[in-house]
């Protein structure tokens, strides 16, 4: 038996009950007009499409995170893992931040306070906002998405380099400088690590850093704890004679024995950067340099040729979790060893960063 030539659709909410076997009405003639009419209005230029900036959602995930139960003060950690250039970034945490502040969040620098994390992430078609609002026993998520058509004339210059980071070694006693040295085949793999009163030599077995040896620095070269600053050095010619930059004073040693730390007066001023070249990105070198001046925020690296004017873009760029304390030798002519105090965690984290080149 034929089936009548009529629709049949079963309706399921979560107010009613199932309503199965019910005839579908016939749209009317009209309503088909109207659907063709409209379907030839593009979506994206339609009277009815919903304009906005990055800055429009920036601002209602702002709404959001005040919206969720949170902290009074609170320490404001800002990430950009999308193509925005560092500039755009961060205007867009100056619109969040004021917009807290304009609900009575008090947001703090270098002081003690639950962190108020936001990171902007990309996926192939979306620009995602994340707050990680900070409130009494836990924490809570609020999230906006915006097109990422946005930021495509804003997006970072596309190019062969790119740098790459690994996490080798992290402490909570403060870190001034640290040095991965260049060893020879077979050779055990040596991390000299500056603390504020004495220089720390690790030697890296299956997998591990074990203590080798501790070596005081002489009377005279205690700083402020605060505003301690210092600089590994290592000269390619000689690397097992380490040199130890401080306010005023040089001092030298020879990591491998024995010998006592010896300091001098010196003008020498410290240089957080590190000259990089590797030859299958190329002949030229690359100076890779810290961005930030704010030791209560996120950082980035930034690599720039060496003939290019320092205001010239970077060539890469790469995020870190806190303010780089230093930029010392890597084991080869193509990588650094970075200290970076994590604001999230307040450890201290040595990192490995290297140039390389995609495919």
């Amino acid at each position: 038996m034929a089936c009548p030539a009529t629709f049949w659709r079963d309706v399921l909410n979560s107010r009613f009950s199932p309503v199965n076997d019910q005839p579908a009405r016939r749209i009317p003639l009209l309503a088909y007009t109207i659907a063709f009419i409209i379907s030839l209005v593009p979506v994206g230029d339609s009277i009815f499409a919903h304009s906005q900036t990055l800055e429009d959602c920036v601002e209602r995930l702002a709404g959001k995170a005040v919206a969720l139960p949170h902290e009074r003060r609170m320490l404001l950690v800002w990430t950009n893992h999308a193509a925005l250039s560092g500039q755009r970034a961060e205007n867009l945490r100056a619109v969040f931040a004021a917009r807290l502040e304009g609900a009575q969040v008090r947001l703090v620098q270098g002081e003690a306070a639950p962190a108020l994390l936001v990171s902007i992430e990309q996926t192939p078609s979306q620009i995602v906002f994340t707050a990680t609002v900070p409130a009494e026993g836990g924490t809570n998520v609020a999230i906006e998405e915006a097109a990422r058509s946005l930021v495509a004339r804003d997006a970072r210059p596309s190019n062969v380099l790119r740098l790459e980071k690994e996490l080798r070694w992290q402490q909570e006693a403060k870190i001034l400088s640290a040095v991965l040295p260049a060893m020879s085949a077979g050779d055990e793999k040596t991390m000299i690590v500056l603390a504020e009163d004495a220089l720390v030599i690790y030697g890296e077995e299956q997998g591990a850093w074990n203590l080798r040896t501790t070596k005081q620095l002489p009377p005279g070269t205690n700083q402020r704890q605060r505003s301690a600053r210092g600089q590994l050095i290592i000269a390619d010619e000689n690397v097992s004679q380490v040199g130890i930059l401080l306010p005023g004073r040089r001092c030298e040693t020879n990591w491998t024995d024995d010998s006592p730390v010896v300091c001098s007066v010196t003008t020498a001023e410290m240089h957080p950067a590190r000259l990089l070249a590797a030859s299958a990105c190329g002949t030229h070198t690359w100076w890779l340099r810290s961005d930030g001046t704010d030791w209560t925020s996120e950082d980035r690296l930034t690599l720039r040729n060496s003939v290019a004017p320092s205001n010239s873009p970077p060539a890469a760029e790469l995020n870190v979790p806190g303010p780089v304390f230093s930029i010392s030798a890597g084991p080869d002519a193509g990588s650094a060893t970075a200290v970076v105090r994590n604001v999230v965690t307040g450890n201290y984290e040595v990192y490995r960063v290297a140039l390389s080149c995609a495919n």
